[in-house]
């Protein structure tokens, strides 16, 4: 087989390379991104690779015959013999296709590459005045959507710190990293249920379509279901269509009662119906936080509910002058609480970190699907250290 691999720090410097040794009708196969040595950006390189051949003809068989349908009898005895037997006709138009994609994916790649490197280019001219490995890991906290004034912060703690030669010990200074994340991530741990005094009453909030409801269900699930506890369920969510026939669905599964109130003078009555639970959750309107009125009116109903505490809904999929929007705004509502959703949805998981830091309220719950109970686990801040580090999402859950 005649197939060479090219690595170069950009896609353009790769297909130049394809270009320059195979010519410019050569085959690509296959594309890559990858980063090169180092722990976090310490030491690392960003590199692309392209796998390519001079022409069709030189392709591996298995490649020549990917898309070519199978034959019966001794025609298909083997992939190569097949090939052979293929009539050039009916076997070019299905190649040219392949090549085609494959052209059409790599220039995809190169456009993407590009983008990217102009952006880290950018942040890189107005990032801090850094050594090259710290600098990249700056680069790289930036891209999880930690902002720019904590990325600064943290490495620059980690170069005071470490000093250049403790710099080279990468694993080190990944641990003093992510400790130091840690250390900015209040955790409030799981929602704790009182055996005395009646029900503990919890208010979920925030605007519309960050997943209160299904995240109401995930948490009355595991209370009812996980922990043996009796729990009831209050919707003043009569805006949204559907939205109460979806609260009541999840409550008739998990067999709980549900109270649907209509205004907030309702709420005192419905609270006293569900006095023989241990535990009452409250799921409260979207309201977006440019609607005085509607925020005016979630007010009311709190009082009403006086909650043992108030969990602020926020998805991690918004931007993060969105989320500061909806955290300056809700903040008139004594917010004690903050939960993230969606993070399988996510971009990066910095906005965590940097919304925590801007509120004075605590992460308790973080959810990632809409499994119900599942995909829900209490917020960690070393588990979100590792996020916003690059851990795989799919690690371990801790049960909620």
């Amino acid at each position: 087989m005649k197939l060479k691999t090219f690595q170069a720090k950009t896609m353009a410097e790769a297909l130049e390379q394809v270009k320059r040794q195979l010519g410019k009708d050569a085959v690509i196969l296959h594309t890559r991104a990858f980063t090169k040595g180092g722990v976090l950006g310490l030491g690392g390189r960003p590199m692309v690779e392209i796998t390519a051949a001079r022409s069709v003809s030189d392709l591996p068989v298995y490649a020549r015959t990917a898309k070519m349908p199978r034959r019966s009898g001794s025609q298909c005895a083997t992939a190569e013999g097949a090939a052979s037997q293929m009539a050039p006709a009916a076997t070019e138009p299905s190649l040219r296709r392949e090549v085609a994609s494959s052209a059409l994916s790599a220039e995809m790649g190169a456009l993407k590459s590009l983008v990217h490197e102009l952006v880290r280019e950018t942040r890189r001219a107005r990032g801090p005045s850094l050594p090259d490995d710290l600098l990249d890991t700056y680069l790289r906290l930036a891209e999880a959507q930690v902002s720019e004034e904590i990325a600064e912060d943290l490495v620059s703690r980690v170069r005071d710190e470490l000093g250049e030669a403790g710099l080279r010990d990468r694993e080190a200074a990944r641990r003093r990293l992510a400790g130091y994340i840690e250390s900015m991530l209040p955790t409030a741990g799981p929602i704790q249920v009182s055996t005395k005094g009646g029900p503990t009453v919890i208010a979920l909030v925030g605007a519309t379509g960050v997943g209160k409801t299904t995240t109401i269900a995930k948490l009355a699930a595991n209370f009812r279901l996980r922990e043996n506890r009796k729990v009831g369920l209050i919707t003043v969510d009569t805006y949204r269509i559907a939205a109460v026939e979806q609260l009541r669905t999840y409550a008739q599964i998990i067999d709980v009662p549900l109270e649907v109130v209509m205004t907030p003078t309702q709420l005192p009555a419905s609270l006293e119906r569900l006095s023989h639970c241990d535990v009452v959750l409250i799921d409260t309107a979207g309201r977006s936080q440019n609607d005085p009125v509607r925020m005016s009116e979630l007010k009311a109903y709190l009082e009403q509910a006086k909650p043992h505490e108030v969990h602020l809904v926020l998805s991690s999929t918004s931007s993060q002058p969105v989320i500061d929007q909806v955290l300056e705004r809700f903040s008139e509502l004594d917010i004690d609480r903050v939960i993230f959703t969606k993070l399988d949805e996510a971009i990066g998981f910095g906005v965590i970190l940097t919304s925590l830091q801007k509120v004075s309220a605590q992460l308790s719950y973080v959810t990632a699907g809409q499994d119900v109970p599942d995909d829900i686990e209490i917020g960690q801040a070393s588990r979100v250290a590792d996020l916003i580090l690059g851990a795989d999402l799919t690690g371990s859950v801790a049960s909620a």
